[in-house]
Order: C-alpha cells, then sequence, then structure tokens
C-alpha cells in the first residue's frame, strides 16, 4: 500500500510521443530522507539474510518517506523480483529511470524483469543502456549475454561473455550474478542447450560446458558425430569427466 501511495504522489507527465518523460524531484524533509535510508539499510541486510518479505516491506516503507529516490525504488524492484512479483517489480523499477535515467543498475533490473517475462529482445535493449552507461561493470555483460543466449545469438553470446571475463575473470563463478527463477512457460530445446554448452567451452568453463552438455543429452541430443567433430569441445576430449558423461547417455565418441 505504501508504494501505492507513493506512485500517486507525483503526476506522471507523457510525453507527446507515448514516453513517459523524467520525474521532476520535489523537496522531502530532511527527517524523511534519512529515516528511509535508514530504513534501506535494513532492507538491505534482510535481503543478504534471504528475508526478501520483510526487505520488501522495508523498501515499501522507505519509498513512502522518500518518493523521489531512484535508489530505493531500484532495491523495491529486485525485491519484487526475487518473490517472483514481476508485475510490481516492472513498475517500481520504471519509476526508478524515470527519476534517473542515467541510473545503469535500474537499466540492468529492467533487464533481468524481462528476462523473468521472457521479453528477451526488451531485456537486450535494457543490458546495453546498462553497459552503455557504466562499460566496466563485469554483471552486465554477463547479463546481456544470457540475453543473447535466450535469443539463440550464441556468437553474440560467447563475445559478451569474453568482454565480462576481461573485467573480471571470476565473474562466471558469481552465482548472484543472475538470481532468476527459470520460468516454466519457457521451452529450451536440446539444440539451445547443445550451444550454450559449445560457449562454455569455448570460454573454458568446464563445469559449466559439462553441466549443460548434459542437459542436452538427457532432453535427447545423440548426434555424437557432430559432437565429437566440434573443435569447441576439443579441449575436453581426454577428460574423464567429458568421457564418462557422453557414455553415461550412450553417445558414440569419435569413428576410427
Amino acid at each position: 500500500m505504501g508504494f501505492t501511495r507513493a506512485l500517486l504522489m507525483t503526476v506522471v507527465v507523457l510525453a507527446a510521443c507515448g514516453g513517459p518523460e523524467r520525474i521532476v524531484k520535489l523537496p522531502v524533509p530532511r527527517e524523511d530522507v534519512l529515516h528511509s535510508y535508514r530504513l534501506m539499510a535494513e532492507g538491505d541486510e534482510m535481503a543478504g539474510a534471504g528475508q526478501s518479505h520483510f526487505a520488501l516491506l522495508k523498501y515499501l516503507e522507505a519509498s513512502r518517506l522518500n518518493p523521489y529516490n531512484e535508489i530505493i525504488f531500484n532495491k523495491l524492484a529486485i525485491a519484487y523480483s526475487r518473490l517472483q512479483q514481476f508485475p510490481q517489480a516492472e513498475k517500481a523499477v520504471e519509476r526508478s529511470i524515470r527519476l534517473e535515467p542515467g541510473y545503469a543498475s535500474a537499466h540492468n533490473t529492467m533487464g533481468i524483469v524481462n528476462l523473468a517475462n521472457l521479453s528477451n529482445k526488451r531485456a537486450i535493449r535494457s543490458f546495453q543502456e546498462a553497459i552503455r552507461l557504466m562499460p566496466e561493470e563485469a554483471n552486465f555483460h554477463v547479463n546481456l549475454g544470457q540475453a543473447y543466449l535466450r535469443e539463440e545469438k550464441y556468437q553474440e553470446g560467447l563475445r559478451t561473455y569474453q568482454k565480462a571475463l576481461e573485467l573480471d575473470p571470476d565473474i562466471l563463478d558469481n552465482a548472484d550474478v543472475i538470481e532468476l527463477t527459470p520460468q516454466s512457460t519457457e521451452v529450451v530445446t536440446e539444440e539451445r542447450l547443445y550451444q550454450m554448452a559449445r560457449v562454455f567451452a569455448e570460454l573454458g568453463n568446464k563445469e559449466s560446458c559439462l553441466e549443460y552438455l548434459g542437459k542436452a543429452l538427457s532432453a535427447g541430443f545423440s548426434d555424437g558425430r557432430r559432437l565429437m567433430s566440434d573443435t569447441a569441445f576439443e579441449k575436453f576430449f581426454e577428460d574423464e569427466e567429458f568421457i564418462d558423461l557422453i557414455a553415461l547417455y550412450g553417445v558414440e565418441g569419435r569413428s576410427s
């Protein structure tokens, strides 16, 4: 309810072309600003402890007190996303962007919400804007790479992951890069899983490569000749885990 009241406190003016204009920030009493910062910090602690519902309540109260702070609304959007409440997340992050169009993290959050809604093209545009605003942020490149893979643009995804690794060699080991539960309505084909395995093979990430290759095999991929002639996997041909995995699914090795 606090979030709804906060949204009603500002008149949203629509541009002639139909797009939303930047929201003009009005003065907020100093005591309300300070209280909102305390609530935001408490919400951060709860979010870090996995208490997403309680974090959401803190951010909602902070947004009621300080309805012109883009950081609060971005955190509110992330909290809604973690609770799989994506329509509310989209409204919150839209407000964050209208409050500060140059806030890169909000564009990244919008991309994540778009991915969850299976709006892959919109997600790509959002991540590209986040990268334009903050090009050295490796997480944004990983998220863009994920969106490219969703669109089956595997070479673009590979190049984007490579850029992320240039910025942070350990970025793909960070489990918190994308925090989305896969949507049950999304159909993931064996070919897409195979291509994702190829991407991670090219990156030299054996663990993720074998994970996706295993999923592809489980989904029905069985073209052993193609697999064992694919130079992307060549570095793993003598690897015991790779050999055991394809043997588990009865995939024949290279022909003599």
